[in-house]
């Protein structure tokens, strides 16, 4: 197109797309001074990487430097760009991305290689070294340390869920079937006609569960029992296959050979499906390190159970300080697991404790309130109930809060004035296998308390 003015006076820039330059500018020349990718750069550069440079057993070709690759990777995840191809596809055609690889191209295996073997133990060393960065510069004085936690769904099928009710259900089911054949084998075996065996010894009763062996409870015991069923019906024909088993053995026989076919690949499959539970409620087909969790309400009011990641956050002055990822829904019990991993990062980082730590109601129990103390760090978490407490409602007449208690004589003053010592305590495991233990106060005489129809539990009234 002429760039000559036009009829109407419209006048166009030069435009020569094949111009050269005199002095070409580098690429970083043609990034602007305050872009973020230079704050990126000068990070990484200023951290200390042994850790990683570790991963590399040396020899062979040379290799990518680590600190290039980290660069690309924490400027790919800041422009939401996660795909080890698209990050391959920026190092060619991306300036900032060609400027912190040097005008190199490492391939996507390369990049994801990196990622999966030389990150996945050492990125949490990684973190120290932008917090120490963070602590060193004064953004984070780690005095207040702030936790919440969200749900993170997880890319699998949300339909594609294993319960684990189900899976005992089924398992129990599978193992019953089991018994009744193996039981049937074992009568088959007492009504045979042949004399009878040795005690102790092959053919006696002992098919389905072995001396002092507990009931069929996994497919190990399935197997024993199946090999000492085979074992004695190959003794009860001491002429090998030659020999014509009777009506009884053949059944036998045939029963023993349905458990390794139809039973046993179904048993193993629940327990697999155990394993894989490891001691939660749900995990996802798909992605079995996720667990089914109820999200928050939609915009129309509806909760969804959908395959998630409990992601539990620190921060201080916005800056995250720490985080955990965890399979369990509940807040309150991931708290301990995810304090351990911060002292450990900051240990690590030669870094003092927090001074306070701050969370919701949802982080407040013994546990996490005992944690705290034990750590010297002081504790500002809201109990649950607490809310509940500041507006006053209440489902009971009379809740403890409401009650005076004596420290001094250890004891509860009851509405109407009368002490309520202790009488006894009780052991609790909780689901992190805390034991709480718990205080039972009781009042001495209750009989003609014109009050005793609002806080007296019991159904029968003595």
């Amino acid at each position: 197109m002429s760039n000559k003015p036009s009829g109407r006076g419209v006048v166009f820039k030069p435009y020569v797309q094949d111009q050269g330059w005199l002095f070409p500018p580098t690429i970083g020349e043609l990034i602007p001074a305050q872009h973020k990718v230079r704050l990126i750069n000068e990070a990484i550069d200023g951290m200390d990487l042994d850790k990683v440079l570790s991963t590399y057993k040396g020899g062979g070709t040379s290799s990518y430097p680590p600190k290039m690759l980290l660069k690309i990777l924490v400027y790919g995840y800041v422009e939401k760009v996660y795909s080890s191809r698209m990050l391959e596809k920026a190092c060619h055609e991306n300036i900032c991305f060609m400027w912190l690889s040097g005008n190199q191209h490492p391939g996507h295996n390369t990049i994801n290689s990196f990622r999966k073997h030389r990150l996945s133990n050492t990125v949490k060393d990684v973190f120290a070294q932008v917090l120490l960065l963070l602590v060193e510069q004064g953004y984070v004085q780690l005095k207040d340390y702030y936790v919440d936690g969200t749900k993170m769904e997880s890319v699998a099928n949300r339909y594609s869920f294993v319960w684990a009710k189900n899976v005992a259900r089924y398992k129990a089911s599978v193992l019953e079937k089991v018994a009744q054949i193996l039981a049937h084998i074992d009568e088959l075996s007492s009504q045979e006609d042949s004399p009878p065996p040795d005690p102790g010894g092959p053919g006696t009763k002992t098919d389905v569960l072995a001396e002092g062996e507990q009931p069929l409870s996994d497919s190990k015991a399935v197997r024993e029992a199946i090999s000492r069923i085979n074992s004695r019906l190959d003794s009860e024909m001491p002429g090998g296959e030659d020999t014509k088993p009777s009506k009884s053995q053949a059944k036998q026989k045939r029963l023993a050979g349905k458990l390794p076919k139809d039973h046993l690949p179904k048993l193993e499959g629940y327990e697999e499906q155990e394993r894989l539970l490891g001691g939660r409620s749900s995990y996802s087909k798909t992605d079995v390190d996720a667990t089914f969790m109820r999200t928050k309400d939609d915009h129309l009011g509806n909760g969804q159970l959908r395959p998630c990641y409990n992601l539990q956050v620190g921060t201080e002055q916005q800056f995250i300080v720490n985080y955990t990822v965890h399979q369990t829904a509940s807040d309150i019990s991931c708290f301990v697991a995810h304090m351990d991993d911060t002292l450990g990062v900051l240990d690590n980082a030669g870094l003092k404790l927090p001074d306070n730590v701050c969370a919701d109601a949802g982080y407040g129990s013994e546990q996490n309130y005992e944690y705290l103390e034990e750590k010297g760090i002081e504790a500002y978490v809201k109990y649950p109930g607490y809310h509940k407490e500041q507006k006053g409602k209440h489902k009971h007449a009379f809740p403890q809060q409401a009650l005076h208690y004596n420290e001094e004589g250890d004891y509860f003053v009851c509405p109407m004035g009368q002490h309520m010592h202790q009488v006894g305590q009780t052991k609790e495991k909780t689901k992190t296998g805390y034991i709480r233990t718990i205080h039972i106060y009781e009042a001495q005489n209750c009989e003609g308390c014109p009050l005793r129809g609002q806080c007296f539990k019991a159904k029968a009234q003595n």
